[in-house]
């Protein structure tokens, strides 16, 4: 049996991190590897396609650090979003994603160059709710791979849950509600707690801590207009920050502020979460289902959004738990 080793598009997304390795016995076969998320808030939209394949005898750690072996030939693939409303086709053109300011992470595939296939904003100018599909042509009578995704609109946090300033008491039940887009169909929250650690006598650095309050939230009816996460306890807040902090001995930290940040995403990638979630664990079987939205090939071409409210400060009696708190006395927090 040979392994095929899949590219994925490893830094646009919050939620769980899914599997991209499968064992394949098939014959060779060019097996394409999409993945893009359209966001209204990007002032331009990148989508990654390579190619998956392992020649009789291959070896995969080694064809994916050849270039030719993992992207199309240009002269050959034409990547297009179509507005299925009007029937209109934007082409993209294919660009280094390590000279766009995307570096591809370290793995096994070649990491330079790092083509992705681009087309700014204000040309493709989406709107909330639109329906999107997108037209791969890999050229040699090979089939289009197509697939279709639908524009998520703005995500809304209500400034007031939680209020700010934050009431962190121990035993306090902290509440988060958010408007969703129509056609959102799973949701993140997050705190980044932004703090300053002083590395010599006087000189401090700015820092943040990333808290994951709740992943993989789904909406119980698909017309649900808000959402509601209410399983956090104040203490929860200095548990996280106990265990995640180093004691840094006499070395002083100061706190700034925190910002909440709620994402949402379509429909493919829920079900690709739900994929995922379905076999891992004990019950799991040996191989994980691979799911995909495309007519061809592997990978998501969905929408994703985002929302922060931001600069949000602690009230009198939490900065005194941070400072002295059982669990968080040893940081140093003045």
């Amino acid at each position: 049996m040979k392994k095929v080793i899949f590219p994925a598009l490893l830094a646009v997304w919050v939620f769980g991190a899914c599997s991209t390795d499968f064992e394949l016995e098939a014959p060779w076969k060019d097996i394409p590897v999409v993945y893009g998320f359209l966001n209204l808030q990007d002032t331009a939209h990148y989508i990654r396609v390579e190619k998956a394949f392992l020649e009789p005898g291959g070896n995969a750690n080694s064809i994916a650090q050849i270039v030719d072996s993992l992207y199309y030939n240009p002269a050959q693939i034409t990547v297009q979003l179509q507005k299925r409303s009007t029937g209109q086709r934007f082409t993209l053109q294919r660009v280094d994603g390590n000279a766009e300011g995307y570096p591809r992470q370290s793995g096994p595939f070649a990491q330079a160059p790092n083509y992705l296939y681009k087309i700014r904003a204000s040309a493709l100018n989406l709107v909330a709710e639109q329906d999107i599909r997108l037209i791969i042509e890999r050229g040699n009578g090979l089939p289009s791979v197509i697939a279709d995704a639908t524009v998520l609109g703005p995500l809304t946090p209500r400034p007031n849950l939680p209020a700010d300033p934050l009431n962190l008491d121990y035993t306090r039940t902290l509440v988060f509600l958010w408007d969703v887009p129509v056609s959102g169909a799973i949701f993140d929250i997050r705190m980044n707690i932004h703090y300053r650690e002083e590395e010599s006598a006087g000189n401090f650095v700015l820092k943040t801590l990333e808290w994951t309050l709740k992943r993989d939230i789904e909406k119980a009816i698909a017309t649900e207009t808000s959402l509601r996460f209410d399983q956090l306890k104040g203490e929860d807040f200095y548990r996280f920050v106990g265990s995640s902090l180093p004691n840094i001995g006499n070395r002083r930290r100061i706190f700034d502020s925190v910002d909440i940040v709620y994402t949402a995403g379509g429909s493919a990638l829920r079900e690709l979460i739900r994929v995922e979630q379905a076999n891992t664990g004990i019950t799991s079987s040996q191989s994980i289902p691979v799911y995909t939205n495309l007519s061809e090939g592997r990978g998501v071409f969905s929408s994703r959004t985002q929302a922060r409210r931001t600069g949000i400060t602690l009230n009198g009696p939490s900065l005194d738990s941070l400072r002295f708190g059982i669990h968080t006395r040893q940081l140093n927090f003045q």
